[in-house]
């Protein structure tokens, strides 16, 4: 009686297994996109070391040669000339130029550890596994015995070493876009004899080229040398593609520089300094009424002149009734009769008042 039901509880698992396993297998056909990092004061750079630069023979680079911290005595390259620096790249020795070039060096280098897409055990030659798509590549090291064929021209590839990357003579790499190919490696990279190298190549200690190897990109190493021997570099200014991302925003990346390029116009027209020049002097000009206040100055003296005229006709009937020689009254000729008929005038006044008392006492009995 329970077979039925065991059998059903077993199909049931059975189609929750398979489709459980449908995402897990979408989710690794689509790994995550590399994204190239920005160089910032490093992207003038055709050759970065931390401790010094030695070259043998002619070797060119159109961009900045620099060197910080770097060890010892100045000058910390040799070999230049015959080696020959720009144009329009020139030598930076242990300045500030080279010291936030190495600066930005070691920040691309912690952007560029992102999750691999593809791990390959131990050491790879990748002339094994060519061509490849773009992506981020990972293995202890990287050898390279021949020929190396990157699929896309437009897309960003990383290949990350836990250690070294070493080329063989006449080994080459063709194909992706050097602003977009990118080398990591946590220790040291030697490209052989005639070489031809595509890509830039940030290693944590030193990098070595044999004679004849030419670099389409740039050696930038954080501590170690930097050798050379009578070699080319293309340095592209990658200013467009540096910036971007994702593979499709290579293009994009054009709008973002052309931006900039808008962001100085508005400051430019926004510097209406002139105006406000113009319209500070107006206002100190008009608020200068120094001189009509100078001019109600004067005007209170000129009206307080005329106040002792009248002043004068006031105190004229003071002295009426004064005699003209001083000032004491004129003797009265013969009997007061003014006085006399003042105070019989206020008797009758004060007995009519008493009458009308009386009246209005009576009446309001």
């Amino acid at each position: 009686m329970r077979k039925p039901h065991s059998l059903a509880g077993a199909l049931v698992l059975a189609m929750l297994l398979s489709a459980l396993s449908g995402p897990i297998i979408n989710v690794a056909a689509s790994p995550p996109r590399a994204t190239s990092p920005t160089l910032g004061a490093s992207l003038s750079y055709s050759v970065l070391a931390g401790s010094i630069v030695t070259n043998t023979g002619a070797s060119t680079m159109p961009g900045d040669l620099g060197i910080s911290p770097s060890i010892g005595v100045p000058p910390h390259f040799t070999g230049f000339p015959p080696g020959i620096v720009g144009p329009p790249g020139a030598i930076h020795d242990a300045d500030a130029n080279a010291a936030a070039a190495q600066a930005d060096n070691t920040a691309a280098f912690t952007a560029l550890d992102q999750g691999c897409d593809t791990t390959y055990p131990g050491v790879q030659d990748l002339t094994l596994v060519s061509p490849l798509g773009p992506g981020v590549y990972c293995a202890d090291a990287f050898i390279l015995t021949g020929s190396l064929t990157l699929s896309e021209t437009v897309g960003v590839y990383i290949f990350k070493s836990a250690s070294t990357l070493t080329t063989s003579s006449d080994s080459s790499i063709t194909g992706g876009d050097p602003c977009n190919v990118w080398w990591r490696l946590v220790s040291s990279g030697v490209l052989g004899t005639g070489t031809d190298f595509l890509g830039n190549i940030l290693a944590l200690t030193s990098i070595s080229l044999a004679t004849g190897a030419s670099v389409n990109g740039r050696v930038m190493a954080q501590v170690g040398a930097v050798t050379l021997d009578t070699n080319t570099f293309s340095s592209p200014p990658c200013a467009l593609q540096i910036t971007s991302t994702p593979t499709s925003t290579a293009t994009g990346t054009a709008t973002e520089t052309g931006t900039p390029t808008t962001t100085p116009t508005p400051t430019i027209t926004n510097t209406p300094q002139a105006p406000q020049n113009t319209n500070t002097p107006t206002p100190t000009i008009t608020n200068s009424p120094q001189a009509p206040q100078n001019t109600n100055t004067p005007v209170p003296p000129s009206t307080d002149t005329p106040l002792p005229a009248p002043t004068a006709t006031a105190t004229a009937p003071a002295v009426v009734g004064l005699p003209a020689t001083g000032g004491g009254p004129l003797p009265v000729a013969g009997f007061p009769w003014s006085s006399v008929a003042v105070a019989g005038g206020l008797g009758v006044l004060a007995l009519g008042l008493l009458g009308a008392y009386r009246r209005t006492r009576r009446a309001a009995r």
